[in-house]
């Protein structure tokens, strides 16, 4: 951008509202709203409704939200003992069943901060998980996954991910030694679908289980300015079905690893 002439006074006046201005969007972005009139990296971006329940009633949620199309697949989660990824903002993610892909997502970062690294065959997506009171903005690159082992080294990992996997890894900054990652949970994963003719059209009934604890999940997509009616459209109809709002509400992803390698 061009920097206008003008007096020194007005000259650092300018530059005050410039750094205030990318302040603010960084922030938003970090999921810490402020009042912006410029269009901000949260309104480009898709978003997604999370609300747990209980996991206890499985059968009474698919029963009471008259789910079907039950789906089943296998989620591998991959870090380092301490988490060392995860505390990074960054996960790494392979999915088999139905639509096998590998994915690097991170959670963290301004809208356009991270360049589309993308090759053929592959989709990077912006999106924002609004879980509890937070609004967690994250950039993610998925690849297809073909029939191979799983990978369960660091090592093996990263022969695995893509070019564009890795520049991403790469421009967002993340230290990685491959030699300490590896595979940490596997998890079982059942996906339901909800059909209504109310505000949520289609909500997403998705159970993940791991030896030793299960979570269970109500999810539906959304415009990132509806966020807040439609979570709470999604918990009114919860409630409404007689379930169990779980008090703690975070991501699964972040739950599974901290129950597996019990890092606080």
């Amino acid at each position: 951008m061009a920097v206008p002439t003008l007096k020194m006074g007005e000259r650092k006046a300018w530059e005050q509202t410039l750094r205030r201005n990318a302040l603010a969007l960084a922030l938003y972005c970090f999921g810490i709203a402020l009042p912006c009139s410029a269009p901000t990296a949260l309104e480009q971006c898709g978003a997604e409704a999370k609300l747990l329940v209980s996991p206890k009633e499985v059968q009474k949620s698919v029963a009471a939200l008259h789910a079907g199309g039950e789906s089943r697949r296998e989620v591998y989660l991959f870090d380092t003992e301490g988490l060392g990824l995860l505390s990074q903002g960054a996960i790494l993610r392979l999915r088999t069943g139905a639509g096998p892909d590998l994915t690097v997502k991170l959670r963290y970062g301004e809208e356009g901060r991270l360049k589309n690294p993308s090759e053929e065959g592959e989709i990077f997506k912006c999106e924002v998980d609004l879980v509890g009171k937070a609004a967690l903005t994250s950039h993610s690159l998925r690849s297809a996954w073909k029939s191979k082992p799983i990978p369960e080294t660091g090592e093996a990992l990263h022969a695995a991910l893509s070019a564009g996997q890795l520049k991403l890894l790469t421009a967002a900054r993340i230290s990685i030694d491959w030699h300490r990652v590896k595979r940490i949970a596997q998890v079982q994963a059942t996906d339901w679908e909800v059909r209504t003719d109310g505000p949520l059209r289609k909500v997403t009934v998705e159970l993940w289980e791991w030896p030793g604890g299960k979570i269970l999940e109500l999810s539906a997509k959304t415009d990132p300015k509806r966020g807040p009616a439609t979570m709470s459209q999604l918990r009114e109809m919860a409630l409404a079905s007689g379930l169990t709002v779980e008090k703690k509400q975070e991501p699964k992803t972040s739950l599974v690893l901290h129950a597996v390698t019990a890092v606080p």
